[in-house]
């Protein structure tokens, strides 16, 4: 029996160092959700200057700018304070991100040189740090998708699609902004700030449909958003390429804008928060739970030190296992043996639920890129164009994305 237990102690130290990893992930989520929403504040600012060709919100950008660079150090320190070991949940999926993430943050010093001389358009503004913000989410949604815990894997994908949602009312605000700034939008304007806007309602539908844990907080945030003045200035953007836009309502379009980006920040880091706290009261569950096996092999060895462990490959043999150690002690382990394979059973049909919408994610990213370098079309009509195939073909997008996927090879170039 010592064998039993020795590896039931074994199993229950490895998922505490897991959970561990996963928690200092989880910090990881919180640093960079900082980091995004300081750059989505800088790159809205930017297009505001840059529509109003360098006459609005200079030292506002700036002050957006010593935020962004604040937050970029701050990343840097904890990465810092973990490059010596493997602290993250799968590491090398986690690291690879990471030096992708980097790699995009060191372009930041160059654009934000040409937004200051006016040698950068609002659309190249726009795509540029729609990348970096890009390659800082795939670290958030790498770390849900390597999540052991079914519980704070369901949280973390929760706070994948908040901060998805929250980043394309982040390219609405910026877009939007640029528009009433310069004074006039185009249909392409327009069709992708309407891309944004329905990717945003779909992401924030998704994070609901993960988020009971934080609803009450969710749907008070959601009572005391300006959605009505949102809807309103909507409206006017997106009805006006024919009369143009009054460049005076920039600023109550950023600001209207901000208050519900802000408002989804603090939901952000509640969230982020609460996962944190989640994953310290797992260990300390699984902790107590390890110490209480500790107290159990104490007792066996005391009992019968010698006692082999024999079929365990087998059906338990309730009897010979009282024969041999004692009829309490038996039946303790007995009892461990049970809950753990019923929980790890559990655990892989809850964390297969919530990896479908992950992998869902991954075939509908992958198909737009498809499309995207096959017929040379940019994000929003890649979507569109997918969106128009399910609808025709009365399937889920992702169906359709998974057939585009598997015609790769024989779809034509552009």
């Amino acid at each position: 029996m010592s064998n039993v237990l020795t590896y039931l102690i074994t199993a229950r130290r490895c998922e505490v160092e897991e959970l561990q990893r996963l928690s200092r992930t989880c910090q990881m989520v919180l640093t960079v959700g900082q980091l995004i929403h300081c750059l989505q504040q800088e790159r809205g600012l930017s297009n505001l200057y840059l529509g109003s060709g360098g006459q609005r919100d200079a030292a506002a950008r700036q002050a957006r700018v010593a935020n962004s660079q604040a937050a970029a150090a701050e990343f840097q320190d904890w990465l810092h304070s973990i490059e010596q070991d493997n602290a993250l949940s799968n590491g090398a999926r986690l690291y690879t991100r990471i030096a992708f993430a980097l790699h995009a943050l060191e372009g930041l010093p160059r654009l934000r040189e040409e937004i200051s001389a006016l040698r950068c358009s609002p659309t190249e503004s726009y795509e540029r740090f729609k990348t970096v913000v890009g390659a800082l989410l795939a670290l958030v949604f790498e770390a849900a998708d390597v999540a052991v815990d079914a519980q704070i894997s369901r949280l973390l994908v929760a706070l994948f699609n908040l901060m998805q949602g929250k980043e394309f009312a982040g390219r609405e605000r910026a877009a939007g902004a640029a528009a009433f700034a310069t004074g006039k939008i185009t249909r392409e304007q327009e069709q992708s700030i309407e891309y944004q806007i329905e990717m945003q309602e779909q992401a924030l539908r998704r994070f609901e449909s993960f988020a009971e844990d934080v609803r009450a907080p969710w749907q008070a945030l959601q009572a005391g958003l300006p959605l009505a003045e949102l809807e309103r200035l909507r409206r006017k953007l997106l009805t006006s390429h024919e009369r143009g836009l009054d460049a005076e309502m920039a600023d109550a379009w950023y600001q209207c804008c901000s208050a519900r980006i802000d408002g989804l920040h603090q939901i952000e880091i509640h969230l982020a928060q609460f996962v944190q706290a989640r994953c310290q009261a797992k260990i300390t569950e699984l902790q107590q739970e390890l110490d209480d096996q500790d107290q159990l092999f104490s007792q066996q060895d005391r009992l019968d030190p010698l006692t082999p462990l024999a079929g365990f490959s087998a059906p338990l043999d309730e009897q010979a296992l009282a024969d041999g150690v004692g009829s309490h002690l038996a039946h303790s382990i007995v009892d461990m043996l049970r809950s753990q394979s019923e929980r790890l059973h559990n655990l892989t049909a809850e964390l297969a639920t919530v990896r479908d919408s992950l992998e869902e994610r991954k075939l509908i990213e992958r198909a737009k890129g498809v499309l995207m370098m096959k017929q040379g079309l940019n994000e929003e009509a890649a979507y569109r164009l997918l969106r128009k195939h399910a609808m025709n073909q009365n399937r889920r997008i992702a169906e359709v994305a998974q057939a585009i996927l598997s015609l790769t090879e024989i779809l034509p170039e552009a």
